[in-house]
């Protein structure tokens, strides 16, 4: 039991804060960091120590633990939690039957865990950032369309197959699942004394527990143990996986076959994911997106869509995506980018916003202000909030702006109160 409840103060604490981190409220430090997908992306784009340390930390935490991420850290597998946690009430209402609540697990999991994933490395998050728990997550906390579609959804979904979701859908899930079966440490039933009276699998969230066979898929188990406390024998044990004997090396034709449908599968996604990126890269119309990002071309392919950049926003310009470009970017209709802020590049996960330094960004060139000579009326405010000063104006003449210092944060833009200026999106970021 204290492995239970330590478990779940753990999740409490990492649901809230990320949670507030998601709303833009409160961010701490990255525990956004510790998401599975966007740690993929960032060793893919901008390859990091820091990226690479902690993928291997979660890799590690599987082998020893099983899916323990799922349980605690995953932000979509926490909304699940709760969704149970509230239908608790309604299932004890209803009386359901007692049987075999074993819920079996599809081989296509893999198949879309290799297509996602495999576009990921081929440069498209075209289908990853749709079902990834951590930016579906985020997707919701903004109040997207799809994020809040994904979560009625979902909700229908647990409410009649529990975490179905995580056992057969979620990319995430099946490779920790995969890795889960050489974790060290599993749950297992006793060698005897179960009266199989199924009440370790009636609070099994992911219906992973067989009780009339005494098999545990640790595969599918979330690792929540919440299947310790109810069995009134205590026969249901976390321990240390028993060695097996290893017979020679055989290979069977069907685990050679399965193993070439994979790499075939995986091969066929990332050259698909090369493909995919370059007709986005030519079809996406010309934006404007934050420091970090390089070009508009290359971060409609790598954002997650995960919103955090949104809610993070002290000037609210970050806009979700729409129907003209398929991920976030800036809009300067009604503000402009803080010259003394990079909160976006900080709290980007991914890497599609690199994590670039305030003085970085302040000298990254994302876009191009221009006057419009007949509609300027020489009032000057340009000249003074232009953060960088690279505006000058003689008297009685019109204001001119320095192309080759202009960073295109949209502050003239703002000020001018006859809308002469326009700010055009640059091909590529430039550091002036």
């Amino acid at each position: 039991m204290l492995y239970f409840y330590l478990r779940r103060i753990v999740a409490i604490c990492f649901g809230v804060f990320m949670l507030l981190g998601f709303l833009g409220y409160f961010y701490p430090i990255s525990f956004f960091d510790l998401q599975v997908a966007p740690l993929v992306q960032r060793v893919i784009i901008y390859p990091s120590i820091t990226a690479l340390v902690l993928l291997t930390f979660l890799i590690l935490i599987t082998l020893l633990f099983g899916r323990i991420y799922c349980s605690t850290l995953c932000p979509l597998g926490l909304l699940q939690e709760l969704l149970l946690w509230l239908y608790k009430p309604i299932f004890h209402r209803m009386k359901k039957k007692r049987g075999n609540f074993y819920q079996k697990h599809y081989a296509i999991h893999y198949l879309i865990a290799v297509i996602a994933f495999g576009l990921l490395m081929g440069g498209s998050a075209v289908i990853i950032r749709y079902i990834d728990p951590y930016s579906v997550s985020g997707n919701l906390s903004s109040l997207a369309v799809y994020g809040i579609t994904f979560f009625v959804l979902l909700a229908i979904l647990t409410f009649i197959k529990k975490r179905f979701f995580c056992t057969n859908i979620c990319p995430v899930g099946a490779i920790l699942g995969f890795l889960s079966r050489f974790a060290l440490f599993k749950i297992k039933f006793a060698e005897s004394g179960c009266v199989k009276c199924g009440m370790c699998a009636r609070g099994c969230p992911s219906n992973s527990i067989d009780y009339q066979n005494q098999v545990i898929n640790n595969e599918t188990c979330v690792k929540c143990l919440r299947c310790l406390a109810p069995c009134p024998k205590g026969h249901i044990i976390r321990q240390k996986a028993a060695p097996k004997p290893q017979p020679d090396f055989s290979p069977t034709r069907r685990k050679l076959l399965i193993g070439a449908v994979v790499l075939g599968a995986l091969a066929g996604a990332y050259k698909s994911g090369l493909k995919i990126s370059q007709d986005i890269a030519k079809k996406v119309k010309r934006v404007i997106v934050p420091a970090g990002a390089k070009n508009y071309h290359d971060f409609a392919n790598r954002c997650l869509n995960c919103n955090l950049c949104v809610n993070n926003c002290p000037m609210k310009i970050i806009k979700k995506a729409n129907n003209e470009y398929p991920v976030v970017h800036l809009d300067y209709g009604k503000n402009f980018c803080k010259y003394d802020c990079n909160k976006c590049a900080r709290v980007c996960p991914s890497g599609a916003i690199e994590h670039i330094s305030l003085k970085q960004k302040q000298n990254t060139q994302i876009a191009m202000a221009v006057i419009d000579e007949e509609k300027c009326i020489e009032c000057g405010l340009c000249v003074h909030t232009c953060p960088k000063g690279i505006i000058a104006k003689q008297e009685g003449e019109k204001p001119i702006i320095d192309a080759s210092e202009c960073i295109g944060c949209g502050a003239c833009h703002s000020a001018c109160p006859v809308e002469a200026i326009t700010i055009y999106p640059v091909e590529q970021h430039r550091n002036l």
